[in-house]
């Protein structure tokens, strides 16, 4: 990570996501710039990040963007799928079949194929309600005799609150990523509401009120309907982004596209010099990140 840190540090001017769409959305400001913008924008609220890139933020005094899931904060809930990956690791045999959106999953496919199940679920849990999703752990959990704690373990542990105001007092926005990381595509309307003004509420009540950023869960075409996007707005919060890059590019602040860091130092290149968009711009397509990625 700090070989990224010190190629942008050289090569790119890394900005607030305020300051980057401000001078984004001011042609004269762009003329005069010397070098590229980038912003840093982090997702969910693990404590891996106060331990690990926060250090280098402060090094190399760039700013960045946290979004946190506010139950999350503190050792909370688990994230579902933190949960669910849990329950799967830490499980025997299954001890009745069950179906899920038509699939069967018995004893012989659970025990033959656990190196699949995680992403499997996921996919279909992703389309899935708040309500449905805590249904269905609490059945895997039984049917598997794998309880997780009330708590996550230290592996999926989050940030704290004291951690949070350290880090906002430090050059780091704390932005919204929701109360329980549920797409907000599958809920209700009164579900998305509450979704998105508890998470802002807890954040002003616990680090002050402020202009903030929030992030759409998973963060796909079909988590970001039009219904979520005027929550947010209305809530407050100054932009939104989404988990994938396309031609609109910062056009939609209520949907900012994103572009991931890739997996290696070629995959980092052809993101931050902007190849993996101009290819998005050429197929004239929506180019996702892998949702175990995010």
């Amino acid at each position: 990570m700090e070989k990224q840190f010190s190629y942008l540090k050289e090569n790119f001017e890394v900005l607030s996501l305020s300051d980057a769409i401000s001078q984004c959305e001011s042609s004269s400001s762009l003329v005069f710039q010397k070098k590229p913008i980038v912003s840093l924008t982090i997702d969910d609220g693990y404590r891996d990040f106060y331990e690990i890139c926060f250090p280098l933020l402060k090094k190399y005094q760039f700013p960045a963007t946290f979004y946190v899931a506010t139950d999350f904060v503190g050792q909370g809930i688990w994230l579902w799928h933190d949960k669910l990956k849990w329950i799967i690791d830490n499980s025997g045999d299954i001890s009745e079949s069950f179906v899920v959106e038509g699939r069967e999953y018995n004893q012989e496919y659970w025990r033959d194929n656990k190196a699949k199940l995680w992403r499997e679920l996921v996919s279909v849990m992703l389309r899935m309600s708040g309500d449905e999703i805590e249904d269905l752990l609490d059945r895997i959990s039984f049917i598997t005799k794998a309880q997780p704690c009330t708590s996550p373990v230290p592996e999926y542990s989050s940030v704290s609150w004291s951690e949070l105001r350290e880090m906002q007092d430090n050059g780091v926005s704390i932005g919204g990523h929701t109360k329980s990381h549920y797409s907000l595509g599958h809920l209700s309307e009164v579900e998305v509401k509450a979704q998105v003004t508890g998470c802002r509420d807890h954040l002003n009540q616990e680090l002050g009120r402020q202009s903030r950023h929030f992030c759409f869960p998973n963060g796909q075409p079909a988590d970001i309907t039009e219904l979520a996007k005027s929550e947010v707005q209305n809530a407050g919060f100054e932009t939104a982004v989404a988990a994938y890059y396309d031609r609109n590019g910062i056009n939609d602040r209520f949907s900012i596209s994103r572009h991931g860091v890739g997996e290696n130092w070629f995959g980092f290149l052809k993101s931050i010099w902007g190849i993996d968009r101009l290819g998005a711009q050429i197929l004239d397509r929506n180019s996702k990140f892998d949702w175990g990625q995010v």
